[in-house]
């Protein structure tokens, strides 16, 4: 698929004035261009004009156009046009480059009708009309974006707010991840905390502005402190990142058994790891005992950075079986299955979670417990403020 870039709202507009929009059987005609003239009350009156023909009756539409088509930009649109439309003088219309079918979705749950450059839309006129196409590829993208901000490293910048469900700024993000051993660069996460909230996943609180006295700028001037950002929708979160998850790519493997009991063996690796500058931590499915009840595997796994060096830390105490095996070390350089590791090895929740509900229906059924705790735990963190 070829993709094209960035398109204005200009653009978008003369792509309609040239009838470049088409969803049959609709066609669109007399286009008149507005500008945004204010309405007796103040209000501007929307971009365009627009008439909608089906069969021989037609319906008088006025235009919002945006570049973007994120949840946020549409739920912005959606509200400038149900305060500037007047039905059954003029209906509500969207115009963006491209509508995918979650976007169609909300807008006909919205009673707004909106349309792309693709051939996907969603015309509503209550009682009389409703024509939904929908299917065709997205053949426009926007510059500056990370492609998928719910996997791979950037994917750290969404977990962290199932962690902490408010920052003070994108700095103080940063800071957390790099905190619990992520890393990541300022731009990177800026980008993501970007795109979660254009996905009403994340908000910028809407206080007061808040000064602090700068110590550099004449005459004491005050400079705005940045407004925090606050997890909106855990639970839509959650889903998103279990959707894009993809396991760690391991590059080594080792099974034995292992002299040392359970705890016993991760109180000596956590000791033995502090000062060699290798990794570990528990996979998440080790893990689960710390979050749900889960009958317990009989092999206790490990991901580390360097299982050579690993092993040489044992000597004797384990050794290479398939027989009877209670341990095994996953190698892998992938920061995810490290991030945010709790004491005694344990993988975080969020990770635990997400190789939880990847796997098997008994897996999956324990994981509905490790999210449970995530939430409970950001609910009791909202009930401190």
């Amino acid at each position: 698929m070829t993709f094209q870039k960035t398109i204005t709202e200009t653009a978008l507009l003369a792509a309609l004035e040239k009838g470049q929009v088409r969803l049959p059987p609709l066609t669109f005609s007399d286009f008149q261009r507005l500008g945004h003239p204010p309405s007796a009350s103040g209000v501007p009156g929307g971009e365009a004009l627009v008439t909608v023909w089906w069969q021989q009756r037609a319906y008088r539409f006025v235009v919002e156009s945006r570049r973007l088509w994120t949840p946020k930009a549409t739920q912005e649109a959606v509200d400038m046009l149900r305060r500037i439309s007047a039905p059954p003088e003029r209906y509500p219309l969207l115009l963006v480059p491209y509508l995918s079918e979650e976007r169609l979705a909300e807008l006909e749950a919205a009673g707004v009708s909106g349309v792309d450059l693709c051939g996907n839309g969603v015309v509503v006129v209550p009682g009389e009309l409703l024509v939904l196409r929908s299917g065709a590829p997205n053949r426009f993208r926007w510059e500056g974006t990370i492609k998928n901000v719910y996997r791979k490293e950037s994917s750290l910048a969404a977990r962290i707010f199932l962690l902490v469900r408010e920052f003070g700024s994108v700095g103080a993000v940063l800071e957390e991840i790099q905190r619990r051993g992520g890393e990541l660069t300022l731009s990177t996460v800026s980008k993501v905390c970007k795109a979660l909230e254009a996905d009403l996943i994340i908000r910028r609180e809407l206080r007061p502005p808040r000064v602090k006295r700068s110590p550099i700028l004449p005459w004491g001037g005050q400079v705005p402190l940045a407004q925090p950002l606050r997890l909106l929708q855990p639970e839509k979160l959650l889903d998103l990142l279990a959707a894009n998850y993809t396991p760690p790519q391991i590059s080594g493997r080792y099974t034995g058994k292992c002299e040392f009991a359970p705890m016993v063996l991760r109180e000596q690796l956590a000791g033995w790891a502090e000062g060699s500058g290798v990794r570990i931590a528990l996979t998440g499915a080790s893990s689960v005992e710390a979050y749900a009840v889960m009958a317990r595997e009989p092999v206790q796994a490990f991901y580390c950075s360097d299982v050579e060096e690993v092993l040489r830390s044992l000597g004797d105490n384990v050794r290479e079986t398939d027989r009877f095996a209670n341990v095994a070390f996953l190698e892998t350089s992938d920061g995810l299955a490290y991030f945010d590791r709790r004491p005694g090895l344990v993988a975080s929740p969020v990770q635990t979670y997400l190789e939880l509900v990847s796997g098997d229906k008994r897996e999956r059924e324990t994981a509905e417990q490790v999210r449970r705790v995530i939430l409970e735990a950001l609910a009791r963190d909202a009930g401190k403020e």
